[in-house]
């Protein structure tokens, strides 16, 4: 079991790293790739929810993240492996952390958290960056 969850992670920064690298392959410069900021949010879907339910609270929140300053893109990704957690990735580019640290004090994001958070466990967050 400790061996399927480091390839979870494993696969967890490969997504990360991945959505890094296509900036690259669309033509954005290099300066611009290496200073953006990679976040790979890993969570699950509670038992016994709805799943209508926590689908409609992962949109409530993914819609909360994408009105937020310094977001550049972001995409909520569901492991079709139910085997094995987590049940779903949420990943983020941002201009920088400093972007998305100041998301966790806006007002409408903490309503967000409030109303939808009863659907789905978070399991920290990776942080990632570009392989200079």
């Amino acid at each position: 079991m400790k061996n399927l969850s480091l390839l979870i992670k494993a696969a967890i920064c490969s997504v990360g790293f991945l959505l890094v690298s296509t900036g690259h392959a669309e033509g954005m410069n290099s300066a611009a790739a290496m200073a953006t900021l990679t976040i790979v949010q890993p969570f699950d879907a509670v038992p016994g929810k709805n799943p209508a339910e926590v689908y409609k609270a992962m949109q409530n929140m993914a819609n909360a993240v994408r009105k937020m300053p310094g977001l550049i893109d972001d995409v909520v990704l569901e492991n079709k492996n139910q085997e094995i957690k987590p049940t779903h990735v949420h990943v983020m580019r941002w201009k920088d952390q400093k972007s998305w640290e100041a998301m966790f004090a806006n007002a409408a994001f903490q309503k967000a958290i409030r109303d939808n958070a009863s659907y789905f466990t978070v399991d920290g967050a990776g942080i990632f960056t570009p392989v200079k």
